[in-house]
């Protein structure tokens, strides 16, 4: 069985209260930004961060740990997604020139979606439309569940 690990993250604009979605070229679905961790040369929140960055050129902060999934994506094929939140290091403006600087990336277009907007659209997985909007307040004045990496926790990390 082929396991592969990928880490996306949930960045976060407080102050328009959206998230961060990008869909592939010629598709009608909107995901969190993320892909495969290479663990021979990154920790699993290096890989969030760095795939915000290729995908929609904005650079963030990995915080708290949100939720972990389990999708069968053949008979011997898991997926383990891991989603972090994140925030934006600075400008939360989208550059269109600079979606997907990876060469052999499928992102076609990168945009922030409000709670309101956000039921009106495709997401994959399904728990953005609603539940995390329910759940967010919780995520972000909540303990983080996640342990760390080599023992120390996120925020710890990157100090």
């Amino acid at each position: 069985m082929r396991t592969r690990i990928v880490a996306r993250a949930v960045v976060l604009d407080r102050d328009r209260n959206a998230i961060l979605l990008v869909r592939n070229k010629g598709a009608e679905y909107w995901y969190i930004p993320g892909g495969g961790w290479e663990a021979e040369r990154e920790n699993i929140l290096e890989c969030a961060a760095r795939e915000v960055k290729e995908e929609t050129g904005l650079e963030v902060t990995i915080g708290k740990f949100v939720y972990l999934q389990e999708f069968h994506a053949s008979e011997d094929s898991i997926v383990f997604e891991a989603f972090y939140l994140a925030c934006a290091v600075e400008d939360v403006t989208l550059d269109k020139n600079h979606i997907d600087t990876d060469p052999d990336g499928a992102v076609g277009e990168a945009r922030w979606f409000t709670r309101d907007e956000a039921v009106a659209i495709e997401i994959y997985p399904k728990v953005f439309e609603k539940k995390f909007w329910d759940d967010l307040d919780g995520i972000v004045n909540g303990a983080d569940r996640f342990i760390g990496v080599n023992g120390k926790t996120s925020k710890e990390g990157s100090e």
